[in-house]
């Protein structure tokens, strides 16, 4: 119990040592007071925390979201500490994280859920849900756990999703999925197989090249949109630029985000106005749309673009898929374009791509399902591709077994995701997927929307969202959010998102540039609000102040006030208009 020896008005189970599951926990202890305490405690089935973190990470894995995004609100990495860390360093931040706020005595590891259902109306307990878990620290047996409200913290990458592949069991080799996959030896001297284009199979691509593998390829069903987690290694006009900023930190607030007429929020006009400026950029710089030096896998052009995919970051492979197709930019005697890193650039290797295999024949070969449209289908349909290890990098779904039949489950969580509107004492937490941004940060902002409504500090929202990105109803993946829109969304929620004459007056006008011209950090609605936080202006007066100075004149001028200006006039139009009775007036979340 938190706080006082006085019955828990909350008493909450929350499922998960990942990210989410530990920065709920902390939210929910937070909030607890002496008139209304919260107890909470934390189930999870492994011997440890840090969830997909520790126990589907592999050798040199590294995050590909930046640390100022990345981390929590209220608990930093050293400004000393690089851009972008390691798994097994951001598992030990998780560690340090549950020391710091003496989460550990409410964590009970080694007892995976069994079963959450609801309890029976009749009976005399004040609780509603039931939660069984095993005990196996102990005896091995069944035990029970009943709660007013249940917060699912499970994620996103649990159970592996592997798609069948027609003759399989013609593969001279092994073939497994990449939650499998821990380390370069599992390649060496093989004929590798990829699945999939996503961030994982861009990673054991480039493993595979320095594990000497035989032969790498690469298989995919529609392309990807390759950026680089930092810009860096372009030249313009013979000069190199160097920097290394990290670019889920360049999107700025102001009218992107914070301040946006609902009627330019849902047309999507700032993401495709933005689009249309980077395509061309990117031809400026390297010579291609498609992507950062990408030039091979484009995707189609009516789903090119921030509105309609998640941005892969993992671009170290992108040398060796390029190899084969890598064309001279047409703007090389400028002294424009991509330098890539010496060790790759002097290397003959390349990694081959084409569609999905249609089948794997008799005589363990495969055969490509036919797409005339893609040069590396042209390339590859007569090639004799025989692989002895397929690594299926395609990804994971949603499986909610233990959850009762009456209840909802994430894909029903249509109130921001978080819960259904029929039961908003069940949350989902860390269940969406930025194009651009990080898991970690969004579950924090999630958790504080769960203890704000469940605590009485805010009502159900029921206005109309416009932060979903675009996605076909036969999509697959259909939890894909804009990372700054989502954020600015639930912080209008609680009331945690700061008026700009307010900050000026609280903190003065440095902070004040600093929200405007940062991005959605986490720490910025932590400023005022239910959750004010006494490190926030600390936080934001250096960490997040760096990652605008870092962009230097140029760079605050192209991604900072230009578009401010820009959108800011798209606004005030959009608001005369509505003035005008030329637009309708409507209240909307972005």
């Amino acid at each position: 119990m938190s706080g006082t020896d006085k019955a828990p008005a909350m008493r909450v189970a929350v499922i998960g040592a990942g990210p989410g599951g530990l920065t709920t926990l902390k939210t929910l202890l937070e909030a607890s007071t002496p008139a209304r305490p919260i107890e909470a405690v934390l189930f999870e089935a492994e011997e440890g925390i840090g969830g997909t973190f520790q126990y589907r990470s592999y050798e040199n894995a590294e995050l590909v979201s930046s640390k100022q995004l990345t981390t929590f609100s209220d608990h930093r990495f050293p400004l000393s500490a690089p851009d972008h860390i390691s798994l097994p360093q951001y598992v030990e931040y998780l560690r340090s994280y549950v020391d710091r706020f003496a989460l550990a005595p409410l964590i009970t590891l080694g007892c995976p859920v069994t079963s959450i259902a609801p309890l029976e109306k009749s009976s005399n307990s004040k609780w509603k849900h039931r939660v069984k878990y095993v005990d196996k620290k102990n005896d091995n047996k069944e035990r029970t756990f009943d709660c007013s409200h249940v917060a699912i913290c499970t994620g996103l990458h649990v159970e592996p999703n592997v798609p069948s592949i027609p003759g399989i069991e013609h593969l001279k080799g092994q073939a497994f999925h990449s939650s499998q996959y821990k380390g370069r030896a599992q390649l060496t001297g093989q004929d590798v197989l990829i699945m999939g284009c996503g961030e994982t199979g861009m990673d054991v691509a480039y493993e595979a090249i320095k594990a000497d593998a035989k032969s790498v390829t690469m298989c995919f069903r529609t392309g990807f949109l390759s950026f680089p987690k930092a810009l860096s290694r372009f030249k313009i006009f013979g000069k190199e630029f160097k920097g290394g900023l990290p670019i889920d930190g360049l999107i700025t607030n102001l009218f992107e985000t914070a301040y946006v007429h609902s009627a330019v929020a849902a047309s999507r006009m700032r993401w495709f106005v933005s689009d249309f400026v980077i395509k061309r950029v990117l031809w400026f710089l390297t010579g291609t749309q498609a992507g950062m030096n990408q030039h091979v896998g484009a995707l189609p052009h009516d789903r090119l673009g921030r509105a309609f995919v998640f941005l892969n970051k993992s671009s170290k492979a992108m040398p060796y898929l390029n190899r084969p197709y890598q064309e001279k930019h047409p703007l090389g005697f400028l002294g424009n374009g991509y330098v890539d890193p010496p060790e790759d650039a002097q290397s003959k290797r390349w990694v081959d791509t084409c569609t999905f295999p249609e089948r794997i024949d008799e005589t363990g070969r495969v055969v490509f399902q036919k797409n005339t449209e893609r040069k590396d289908w042209r390339r590859m349909k007569d090639a004799e591709v025989r692989p002895t290890c397929v690594v299926y990098c395609t990804g994971y779904k949603q499986s909610f077994s233990y959850l009762d039949p009456s209840y909802s489950t994430a894909s029903d969580a249509t109130v921001r995701n978080i819960v259904a509107p029929n039961e908003p004492s069940v949350a989902f937490i860390g269940f969406v997927r930025p194009g651009v941004g990080a898991i970690p940060p969004i579950a924090e902002q999630q958790a504080m929307w769960w203890t704000a409504l469940m605590t009485g500090r805010m009502k159900m929202p029921t206005d109309t969202p416009h932060y979903h990105l675009l996605a076909p109803s036969t999509a697959r993946i259909r939890y894909g959010v804009d990372h700054s829109a989502y954020m600015s969304t639930l912080a209008k929620d609680f009331g945690g998102a700061p008026g700009l004459v307010e900050l000026w007056r609280t903190y003065g006008l440095k902070v004040l540039l600093i929200y405007c011209f940062g991005a959605s950090f986490v720490t910025f609605y932590r400023l005022t609000g239910p959750f004010k936080s006494e490190a926030a202006p600390g936080i934001a007066k250096t960490e997040l102040a760096e990652t605008i100075m870092r962009r230097g004149l140029l760079g605050n001028l192209f991604f900072g006030l230009i578009p401010m200006i820009f959108y800011g006039l798209i606004n005030a139009a959009a608001l005369l208009l509505e003035t005008l009775h030329l637009l309708p007036r409507e209240k909307a979340a972005i």
